[in-house]
């Protein structure tokens, strides 16, 4: 087999960082192929886990990227043992209230993982899920008054009692 150079300044090139560099390309455009808007904010996230005096490597930074990557593509997450819809408004929205939090110095950083996201999100789905519920109920209350009482007059006890049960 013949050594593989870089045309342009002789660099020896190994087939192991070819290959990990084609991971992390795959693993951009995944993310790129989720929502480019997204994706800035998302690298943003994970520049929240960079330790105060070091620098994050590229790898740490693709391996944090890998294990966002399959929720954020199902648009859904696991937190707590349930699934909960993550839409990407839904990532956004989350993403911007920790780099709120950040800014106002309200997050404990460097963040050890993605629980903290997941968990926002989580919270956010249970807010949106208890509206939506709150909503069906209202509908079904006004749909049996509805059926209860149509006449728009109001209904004589007496013939309540009277009338056969249906």
């Amino acid at each position: 087999m013949s050594d593989l150079h870089c045309p342009n300044c002789g660099t020896e090139l190994d087939l192991a960082t070819a290959f990990c560099a084609e991971t992390d390309r795959k693993a951009l455009e995944r993310l790129v192929a989720t929502s480019v808007p997204l994706g800035a904010r998302v690298l943003q996230y994970i520049g929240l886990h960079q330790p105060a005096k070091q620098r994050l490597t590229a790898a740490k930074k693709i391996k944090l990227l890998l294990q966002l990557l399959p929720d954020l593509e199902r648009r859904a997450i696991t937190h707590r043992g349930r699934d909960w819809q993550a839409p990407l408004p839904a990532w956004a929205a989350a993403i911007d209230q920790m780099l709120l939090s950040r800014d106002a110095g309200k997050l404990e950083l460097p963040l050890k993982g993605h629980g903290y996201l997941y968990a926002v999100i989580a919270s956010s789905a249970d807010r949106i899920e208890a509206q939506a519920e709150h909503q069906r109920e209202a509908e079904r209350a006004a749909a049996a008054r509805a059926r209860s009482h149509s006449s728009g007059q109001p209904t004589d006890a007496g013939q309540l009692l009277q009338a056969p049960a249906p």
